[in-house]
C-alpha cells in the first residue's frame, strides 16, 4: 500500500521571488540553460540541483546549501504538512491547469508493485544523483508521480478550499504557479487513506527514486538499531493524478550519429513498413498523429537526403520477430519500442552498448531542432514519434516491462526549489 506523510518542509524565505528560484530537474537543463538559470538569481536552486563541473562540485553544493540556511535564504516550515502545487501553463493555444499533492512517500523496491517505474533509466546519471544526495543530505527536486483516481475521489480533495496559499509566482518560461498547504489534520488523513490502495507510478525521476533507494540502504547498513521511521525512508514526490485534464505527454524524438547508409537501413525496413516521402516537416507530423492512431507510425529523417520518410507499420509480425519475445503485447505497440529495437538496432545497426556510448543517440522534444541538428551534420539521422498514450504508461509498468529509456516526456516538469526535503529536519 502507499504510504504518504507529510514533512517539515525546507523553503525560500518569504519575499524571495520564487520564479527566480525554481528549475527544472536536472535531466533537461543543457548548458545554456545553466548559465540562464544562474544569471536569474545567487540564489537559483540550480546552483545545488546541477552544480558546476569539478570534482569538489557535490561538497561546494553541500557547503553553498549550508551558506543559504545560515544566512536564512532557506528556512524550515515551523510544522509538517502536505502541499499542493498548481501550474498553469500555455499548449496548444490554450492555458492548462494541473495539481500535484506535494508530499514524502514511503520508499519501496520495484519488487513490491506498491510505486512501479515504466521506462528504462541510463546508467551514468545514477552515480551523480548518489553523490549529490549524500553530500546535501536534501532531496532538492520531487519525484513525478502518477495515481490512478477514475472517480475523481483525490482530485475532490484536492480542491477543497481548506487548503490555503502560501505563495504565489511566475518562472521565466511564462509558468504560473500556486502553492498551498494544508492545515487540517482530518482532511490530510482523508487524502492519506484515498491514496493507500492505489498504485503509484514513477512519470518523471526513476532516476532520484533509485538514488533514494540506493541511500537509504546505505544508511540502513551503517545503523543497527534502523526502526524504518528514519527520514532516508522515504522520497519527495509531486503526484498528479492520471485522470487530471492537465497531465500533457510530450514525445521524445531520437538523434543517432552513426549507423547504416540510408539505402541500406530503407531496405532493412522496406519489408516492415510502408515508406513515403513527405516534403516537409509539418506535413510529416501531421501523417504521423493521424496515422499513429491506428498503427506504429515513425518519421524519419537523413543527412544523406533532402527527403523526410513517414513509416507506417506494413507487416506486424516482421516486425514482432525484431523485438525481445518475451515481451507483452501492450509493450510491441510502443512506437519507442519499435523505433529502439528495430529502427536504431536492425536497421541502422547499432549494437547495444553503443546507445550507452556519450555522443551516440541524443534526445530532443523539439522536432525542429531534431531536424536542424541533421542538416547541419551534428547527427546522422534524426527519429521522430508520436507520445504514448497514459494509459499505455501505466500498463506497460503493470504488465512488469518497461519502456525504453527517454520515452516519455511529462510536460512540464515539475520544478526544482519550491520545497526541498532536508533529512536532517525529520530525524
Amino acid at each position: 500500500m502507499a504510504e504518504i506523510r507529510p514533512f517539515r518542509a525546507l523553503r525560500y524565505a518569504p519575499g524571495l521571488d520564487l520564479g527566480a528560484l525554481i528549475c527544472p530537474p536536472f535531466d533537461v537543463i543543457n548548458e545554456e540553460d545553466r548559465v540562464a538559470l544562474q544569471s536569474l538569481s545567487p540564489y537559483n536552486a540550480v546552483h545545488l540541483e546541477l552544480p558546476t563541473e569539478g570534482e569538489d562540485r557535490y561538497d561546494r553544493a553541500a557547503q553553498l546549501l549550508h551558506t543559504w540556511r545560515q544566512q536564512g535564504i532557506l528556512v524550515p516550515d515551523a510544522t509538517l504538512a502536505i502541499y499542493l502545487l498548481e501550474q498553469r501553463f500555455p499548449h496548444h493555444g490554450s492555458m492548462r491547469r494541473r495539481q500535484a499533492l506535494m508530499c514524502r512517500v514511503r520508499l519501496e523496491p520495484w519488487e513490491t508493485g506498491t510505486v512501479r517505474p515504466h521506462e528504462h533509466i541510463l546508467r551514468g546519471p545514477k552515480e551523480d544523483r548518489l553523490r549529490l544526495l549524500r553530500a546535501l543530505r536534501t532531496q532538492v527536486s520531487p519525484v513525478f508521480g502518477l495515481f490512478p483516481d477514475p472517480l475523481g475521489r483525490v482530485r475532490s480533495l484536492l480542491e477543497d478550499d481548506a487548503w490555503q496559499e502560501v505563495s504565489t509566482f511566475q518562472s521565466f518560461d511564462g509558468q504560473s504557479y500556486v502553492l498551498r498547504r494544508l492545515p487540517d489534520p482530518q482532511r490530510e488523513e482523508e487524502i492519506r487513506e484515498a491514496l493507500a490502495p492505489l498504485t503509484i507510478y514513477i512519470a518523471d525521476g526513476h532516476h532520484r527514486y533509485e538514488t533514494a533507494l540506493a541511500y537509504r540502504e546505505e544508511r540502513r547498513a551503517k545503523s543497527p538499531a534502523w526502526t524504518g521511521e528514519e527520514p532516508e525512508n522515504f522520497v519527495l514526490m509531486g503526484l498528479v493524478a492520471a485522470e487530471d485534464p492537465g497531465l500533457v505527454l510530450l514525445p521524445i524524438h531520437r538523434l543517432v550519429a552513426r549507423g547504416a547508409p540510408l539505402e541500406v537501413a530503407l531496405h532493412r525496413l522496406g519489408g516492415m513498413f510502408e515508406l513515403q516521402t513527405v516534403p516537409s516537416l509539418p506535413a510529416l507530423l501531421d501523417l504521423m498523429a493521424r496515422h499513429g492512431r491506428a498503427i506504429t507510425t515513425i518519421g524519419l529523417a537523413s543527412a544523406q537526403s533532402p527527403d523526410l520518410y513517414l513509416l507506417s507499420l506494413l507487416d506486424p509480425e516482421a516486425v514482432y520477430q525484431v523485438l525481445p519475445q518475451d515481451a507483452p503485447r501492450i509493450w510491441r505497440h510502443l512506437d519507442s519500442a519499435v523505433t529502439h529495437y528495430v529502427v536504431i538496432l536492425h536497421a541502422l545497426g547499432l549494437r547495444p552498448e553503443e546507445l550507452e556510448q556519450e555522443g551516440v543517440v541524443g534526445y530532443v522534444s523539439d522536432p525542429q531542432e531534431a531536424l536542424e541538428r541533421v542538416r547541419a551534420g551534428q547527427y546522422q539521422y534524426a527519429l521522430f514519434l508520436n507520445p504514448p498514450r497514459v494509459t499505455q504508461v501505466m500498463k506497460v509498468a503493470d504488465a512488469g516491462y518497461r519502456m525504453p529509456p527517454k520515452s516519455t516526456y511529462f510536460h512540464p516538469k515539475l520544478p526544482a526549489g519550491v520545497l526541498f526535503y532536508a533529512l536532517d529536519l525529520e530525524g
